[in-house]
């Protein structure tokens, strides 16, 4: 038989080990809700819904995944609005599948309704305003943990020379665009890591905060999800991350300053934060492009062509002439 890099677990298949698993739940349904890092799959309970998300095959190692579930029941019993995990009838956070690739791990949360923040968001700066408030909450909930979530570390090294490393594979016939990233990391590089001690706080984060990680409830209150990226790195990466996904819609600006208040109402910004904040936007970029250089070996290379690249690219130049001048 042919060996299997990734399968797709049959929504039926899956819905006995729910009910396996979980029989509080009462699970009377399973559905496939998308496909991307890991599976994710929707659970029809008795009283509720649910996520179930199955893991690939190696992404995480499983004191990762369950430490990453324990930051978020500390999280949820503090009152913050997050994904909150479900243990299995052992009271465990995380459960064992087996599939024709190999063991791999899943997590139940708990179905989180309404829609993704970064759809339709138009020119509201009040939801801002509150995302900026409750990402603050979140800093400072981890912060305050008597026992600190042992997660990984994201730093310069591993994000914007990993990518500089193996950016020739791409980009080794665009000669002129390699130089223009090696500049531009050399600079981001001195901004970085070049500042006194404490110029930017450093700490948990969520990782990949963008604003369709972002949900926008039916009575108008926000949930955070997705913690699967959570790391160690500058907070202002965290919200530069914000930014970065703002800059898409045309009140991007004002957006973006509602989000600062909201959040400089829990936790005030060093000098150096707010100087440089811009160039935490370049790290975020730098951040995308390396995971998803990363990501071949999982879902192909031909959409890593000279037209993405192009994108990007021009995403970097626009954003230096019109913040980093």
């Amino acid at each position: 038989m042919i060996s299997v890099q990734h399968s797709i677990v049959s929504p039926a298949a899956l819905l006995k080990v729910i009910q396996r698993q979980y029989p509080a739940i009462d699970a009377t349904a399973c559905e496939l809700l998308e496909l991307g890092c890991n599976d994710n799959y929707r659970i029809t309970g008795k009283r509720r819904n649910y996520v179930f998300r199955l893991y690939r095959l190696d992404w995480w190692p499983a004191k990762d995944i369950d430490e990453e579930l324990r930051m978020l029941e500390v999280m949820h019993r503090k009152h913050l609005n997050v994904c909150k995990p479900v243990r299995n009838k052992n009271k465990q956070r995380y459960i064992k599948v087996t599939a024709p690739e190999g063991l791999r791990f899943g997590a139940l949360f708990n179905f989180i309704p309404g829609r993704h923040l970064g759809f339709k968001l138009g020119s509201s700066t009040k939801i801002l305003l509150q995302l900026g408030i409750r990402v603050a909450e979140m800093h400072t909930i981890a912060d305050n943990m008597k026992q600190p979530v042992q997660r990984w570390t994201m730093g310069f090294d591993n994000v914007v020379n990993s990518f500089l490393e193996n950016a020739p594979l791409v980009l080794g016939h665009r000669e002129k665009d390699l130089k223009y990233l090696h500049k531009l990391g050399k600079q981001l590089e001195e901004v970085l890591l070049r500042q006194p001690d404490g110029a930017f706080n450093f700490g948990l984060c969520h990782g990949d905060l963008h604003v369709h990680n972002v949900m926008l409830q039916p009575d108008g209150e926000l949930a955070l999800f997705d913690f699967d990226w959570s790391c160690y790195s500058w907070r202002a990466y965290d919200l530069a991350t914000v930014w970065w996904a703002l800059t898409r819609n045309k009140k991007s600006l004002a957006q973006w300053r509602a989000f600062l208040r909201g959040y400089s109402q829990q936790r005030a910004l060093t000098r150096e934060e707010k100087r440089y904040m811009p160039w935490f936007v370049v790290f975020r970029e730098f951040e995308l492009l390396n995971f998803q250089f990363s990501m071949r070996k999982h879902i192909g290379t031909s959409w890593l062509n000279d037209s993405y690249y192009d994108f990007h690219i021009k995403f970097f130049r626009d954003w230096e002439k019109a913040h980093l001048k």
